[in-house]
């Protein structure tokens, strides 16, 4: 490989009713698609390449056709082992819808206690071993069990951050790839109550989860109050993806077609 570069994205979502931001990556811009009248969002980069002949357009997505590993930290996701359990349970499933979506493999590879979270010596894409992607809930403010990858917004912490991290490199012909390796979701414990089990109407963990990891798979947000991607949680009459986050997800899925990540990319997780 004569050239790699790496990137780091993160998106937030609000607790109820409070609006958040999100963080396009550096090098990266957010770029609004529609189709039928739905609306999704994803980011694209642009090469550095200079051939004509070469479309330089890459969108920032995950080799669909690679098995994606996941871990869950559902340690304070609920006060019981059945809580526990629960939030498991509903994560696989969250999983599970995802991979309907997108046509993508998602494999479980158990619980784990690892935190996603940024530290003085690495971030968190370099600290992270348990999975290609972790999923947490973390306790605002506390040193065991928090995350700075938790966003804050002017009413206090959010209720989830997803995120992922991308490389770009160039292939013995000299063309660019661009794959994303490594994901993560942190969920606010302290919000739990907010947040009713399962996927049926209300306000549910089920599509906090869901938009949560809609972002590390790389959809961001998007301005349509009747899209799962919109920045706030809302009360809903189901908890599923709709009609443009779908549309988003297939643009980041196996339609897409295959990118062929090699090992000395992105090592697969865990080892």
């Amino acid at each position: 490989m004569a050239r790699v570069r790496t990137t780091v994205g993160a998106v937030a979502l609000a607790a109820v009713a409070m609006l958040a931001v999100a963080v396009v990556p550096m090098g990266a811009s957010n770029q609004p698609a529609q189709a039928g009248g739905a609306v999704f969002q994803i980011t694209h980069w642009k090469d550095p390449g200079t051939d004509p002949n070469v479309n330089h357009d890459h969108v920032v997505r995950w080799d669909p056709c690679q098995t994606i590993t996941y871990a869950v930290n559902a340690r304070k996701a609920g006060s019981t082992p059945k809580a526990r359990a629960a939030a498991i349970a509903d994560t696989q499933a969250a999983m599970g819808r995802a991979a309907e979506r997108t046509g993508m493999s998602f494999r479980y590879v158990g619980t784990t206690t690892e935190i996603p979270r940024d530290a003085a010596s690495a971030s968190w894409t370099e600290r992270q071993r348990a999975a290609e992607i972790v999923i947490a809930w973390v306790k605002p403010g506390s040193a065991t069990y928090g995350s700075n990858l938790l966003s804050q917004a002017s009413g206090g912490y959010a209720s989830g951050t997803g995120g992922w991290s991308w490389k770009a490199w160039t292939t013995a012909s000299g063309q660019w790839r661009l794959a994303i390796g490594r994901g993560f979701v942190v969920i606010n414990a302290d919000q739990n109550g907010s947040y009713r089990a399962g996927f049926g109407s209300g306000t549910t963990r089920g599509a906090l989860l869901l938009h949560e990891v809609g972002h590390a798979l790389g959809l961001n947000h998007v301005g349509a109050t009747d899209e799962l991607m919109y920045p706030t949680m809302l009360r809903r009459s189901h908890s599923s993806y709709k009609d443009g986050d779908q549309r988003g997800l297939s643009k980041l899925g196996r339609n897409a077609g295959c990118i062929g990540v090699t090992d000395a990319v992105w090592a697969p997780l865990p080892s």
